[in-house]
C-alpha cells in the first residue's frame, strides 16, 4: 500500500521530538522568570469573537487575523493572531483597574500571511504585559525582563534597538497626508530606502523643508550622535518631539544598568510590530542574525483606553539556537523513541 506524502501549507510547520523537548524545558526556564520578576500567566483562548480581538486602530493585525463563521450564533470568530489585544481584553474584565498588572504567557499565535522571510505563520511567542501606569520605570522593567527571557535561549550577544513611533506618527501629521500614502512612506522607511523615498516625495505636495526631513529618516539610526544631529529638524516641527527623544535616551541608560553586555542603539526607522502601538518601540536581535527575534513597544488606548507596555518573543524562531547541550542523563531521542545513550562507551 502505497504511503501517501503530505504536504504542509507554506509557513506551517512540525516541531519533531528533538526540537519539541528543547523548548519544554526553555518554556519552563521562560515561565519561572516571568514570575520572578512578578508576572501572572495567563492562557488565552486561541478562538474568539472577532470583534474583541480587534481593534479600529489596528489595520495591520485585522489583515493578519483568520476569520470565520460560529456554527452555533452566525457572528463571526478570530483566530488571534497577536495576545496583547486579548491581555487587554483579561485586564478589563477581571483585573482591580486601580493597581498595576503584570500578566505573561507563552502559546501560539496563528496568522493569515507571513510577510517576512524565515518566519511562521504560526509563531510560538514569549511574552509580557505589564498594564496600568505609564512611565518609564515600567518601560525600563519590561525591556529588562525581555532581555533576561531571550538569554534563556542563547548564550550569543543580544543587539537591542530602541526607536519611538510617536515621532514618525507625529510628522506624518504634519503632512495631511492619506493612510495609502503614509503607509508607502513608512515601508520605505522601514526598508531604509532612502533613493525609492525620495522619489517618491518628489511627486508629493508637501512643504520642502518637510520633504527633506522625511527623507532624511532613514538614516535616523545608530549610535545617539546619529539621532541628535537630526534633532532640530524634527522638533521644528512639532516641539514634543524633543520629550520623545529624551525619553529613550534616559531608557536606554536604565537598561544598561541590567544588562551591560546588550549593546543598545536607537532607530527611528524601527517601524515593526502592530500599529496600535504610538510610543517607544523596541526590538531585540542576536549576533549574525538579521532577523529581529523581538518585539515590544508601548500602546495606549487598544480596549477601554487600556495603557500598558509589552514584548513578545519569536520562541518558534529561537529553534534554530537549539544546544544538544540541553539533554540531561544522556538522553536521546533515536528510531522513534527516547533512549539513554552512555557516551563514556
Amino acid at each position: 500500500m502505497p504511503i501517501t506524502k503530505w504536504i504542509l501549507p507554506e509557513g506551517i510547520e512540525d516541531i519533531l521530538p528533538e526540537q519539541a523537548y528543547w523548548l519544554e524545558i526553555k518554556r519552563r526556564e521562560v515561565i519561572d522568570t516571568f514570575v520572578k520578576f512578578g508576572y501572572g500567566i495567563v492562557i488565552p483562548p486561541l478562538i474568539e469573537y472577532s470583534d474583541s480581538l480587534l481593534t479600529d486602530s489596528s489595520e495591520d493585525l485585522d489583515l493578519q487575523t483568520f476569520k470565520l463563521i460560529d456554527q452555533d450564533t452566525g457572528k463571526q470568530l478570530g483566530l488571534r493572531a497577536d495576545i496583547t489585544s486579548q491581555i487587554s481584553r483579561i485586564y478589563s474584565t477581571y483585573s482591580d483597574q486601580t493597581e498595576l498588572n503584570r500578566y505573561c504567557y507563552f502559546d501560539h499565535v496563528i496568522r493569515t500571511k507571513n510577510n517576512e522571510s524565515k518566519k511562521s505563520r504560526i509563531p510560538i511567542q514569549a511574552g509580557a504585559e505589564l498594564i496600568g501606569f505609564s512611565n518609564i520605570n515600567n518601560d525600563a522593567e519590561v525591556v529588562i525582563l525581555m532581555l533576561e527571557v531571550l538569554k534563556k535561549f542563547t548564550a550569543k550577544k543580544i543587539f537591542l534597538d530602541l526607536g519611538h513611533v510617536g515621532i514618525f506618527k507625529k510628522l506624518m501629521d504634519s503632512t495631511k497626508l492619506d493612510n495609502e500614502q503614509k503607509l508607502f512612506i513608512k515601508n520605505m522607511i522601514r526598508k531604509k530606502s532612502s533613493s525609492e523615498l525620495k522619489n517618491y516625495l518628489d511627486n508629493l505636495k508637501i512643504d520642502e523643508s518637510l520633504k527633506k526631513c522625511i527623507g532624511d529618516f532613514p538614516k535616523m539610526h545608530g549610535p545617539i550622535n546619529n539621532i541628535l544631529k537630526y534633532s532640530d529638524q524634527l522638533i521644528s516641527f512639532d516641539k514634543t518631539i524633543k520629550k520623545d527623544i529624551d525619553y529613550i535616551i534616559k531608557l536606554s541608560n536604565l537598561i544598561c544598568k541590567f544588562h551591560k553586555d546588550v549593546e543598545i542603539k536607537y532607530d527611528f526607522c524601527e517601524l515593526k510590530g502592530f500599529d496600535y502601538e504610538n510610543n517607544v518601540i523596541f526590538s531585540a536581535y542576536i549576533e549574525n542574525d538579521s532577523e529581529e527575534v523581538a518585539i515590544g513597544g508601548r500602546y495606549d488606548g487598544i480596549q477601554d483606553d487600556v495603557s500598558g507596555i509589552g514584548f513578545s518573543i519569536d520562541v518558534r524562531y529561537l529553534l534554530k539556537y537549539q544546544s544538544a547541550s540541553h539533554h540531561s542523563n544522556n538522553l536521546v531521542f533515536k528510531s522513534g523513541k527516547w533512549v539513554f545513550e552512555d557516551k563514556n562507551e
